[in-house]
């Protein structure tokens, strides 16, 4: 696979610069490279992923903030790359911070 689109308006872009809906679209077209894009972005590790859209674009999946997190999972569909990687994001933060559950939590009683 060419690391280098040769066709159309992208010609000489590098292919990793394309958003996820770009590709798909490609890809339904028969695009055999696009497919093969969207298969390395589906099964990189989350810790890896930037992304493609809005003010973050370029920034990685996991330094969004939680709260961000949440709302791409509630307001995009269940299909959509970007409702996976959120959800993905979202896991890694879960379990790797430094508290990861309630039973981490110690009850402290302060004693004037």
């Amino acid at each position: 696979m060419s690391d280098i689109i040769d066709f159309g308006v992208y010609n000489t872009l590098e292919w990793e610069k394309l958003s996820t809906e770009y590709l798909h679209g490609l890809s339904d077209m028969g695009n055999t490279e696009a497919k093969e894009q969207l298969e390395q972005r589906y099964n990189a590790p989350i810790q890896n992923q930037k992304i493609g859209f809005g003010k973050f674009s370029g920034n990685l999946w996991i330094e969004l903030d939680v709260d961000y997190l949440h709302w791409i999972l509630n307001n995009v569909d269940t299909s959509n790359i970007k409702f996976i990687l959120a959800s993905k994001a979202l896991k890694y933060k879960e379990e790797n911070s430094p508290i990861s559950n309630d039973e981490d939590f110690i009850d402290v009683i302060y004693v004037d």
